[in-house]
């Protein structure tokens, strides 16, 4: 697979350390968005607090599974988890959750907005989506 993008906003300063990627791909593109596992884990955290985990990302995360075992792992249901995504606010957190997020909180907006625009590029454009662990 040749890649056409990546964004590692969200791994650098990590290097080293585990790394999640969210890989768009279709017949004539792929992007990849780099993240500090610290930052996917916080952000899925979080949405198992709002969300039921019956979602297949959450179930997956939740019970270390999916791209835990086997990676990439593919994202099923896209449209699904673009709606996940979406629906996470900061102001959800409790103010006891948000003092201990407190070097990580600022970055889970942007980083939320970017796997939505990945999301949307893959369903917009008949793409796959993909999350490998390393």
């Amino acid at each position: 697979m040749k890649i056409d993008k990546i964004n590692d906003t969200y791994y650098a300063g990590f290097e080293g350390e585990p790394e999640i990627r969210l890989i768009y791909t279709n017949s004539d593109e792929s992007y990849v968005l780099k993240i500090w596992n610290g930052y996917f884990d916080t952000l899925l955290d979080c949405l198992i607090q709002i969300e039921p985990t019956q979602s297949n990302i959450l179930s997956e995360y939740y019970a270390h599974e999916g791209w835990y075992e086997e990676s990439p792992w593919e994202v099923k249901n896209i449209r699904e988890t673009l709606q996940l995504f979406d629906s996470f606010d900061i102001k959800y957190l409790t103010e006891e959750e948000a003092k201990s997020l407190t070097n990580i909180l600022p970055v889970l907006p942007g980083l939320k907005d970017n796997i939505i625009i990945l999301l949307q590029k893959a369903i917009n454009r008949n793409g796959n989506v993909f999350i490998e662990y390393d």
